[in-house]
């Protein structure tokens, strides 16, 4: 009896384990999207930070980083094709217009900065785009 009831209990925990992984799409899905209002603060944070933004910079900077972030939402939401190509020339154009806004409340110091992060921030996705099998590099830890 108690053989039969090993043999029940590993039976049910495989099921549940099997059952789990199954739920999981392959190669992790999709990554959520983040909240435009939590991801425009996210960066304007960031820019604020690293930028030595004044009050009235990051204030603006804020509002034009929520512009396009849900502007960029709204784009993700309506590709139903899963065209990226265009998908890709379409968030392109939108950074662009994005960058050329805030390069008008920026100081000339800091757009060379900004600049700077944008191309290491390209860099960095692009490098963990081609190791796929390791982890994405730890976030940046502040004040340190």
């Amino acid at each position: 009896m108690k053989h039969i009831l090993k043999l029940a209990i590993s039976a049910l925990l495989f099921l549940v384990v099997f059952t789990s992984m199954q739920a999981q799409p392959p190669g992790g899905g999709e990554r959520p999207s983040m909240d435009p209002v939590k991801r425009a603060e996210k960066q304007t944070a960031m820019m604020t930070e690293q930028l030595t933004l004044s009050e009235a910079q990051a204030a603006k900077v804020q509002e034009i980083n929520l512009k396009y972030a849900e502007k960029s939402k709204a784009m993700r939401e309506a590709n139903t094709s899963g065209d990226r190509t265009a998908m890709r020339e379409q968030m392109t154009a939108l950074r662009t217009a994005q960058d050329a806004e805030l390069k008008t409340m920026l100081t000339s110091d800091q757009w060379a900065a900004w600049e700077k992060i944008q191309a290491e921030q390209r860099e960095n996705r692009g490098e963990w785009g081609k190791k796929k099998d390791q982890a994405p590099p730890p976030p940046p830890t502040g004040g340190q």
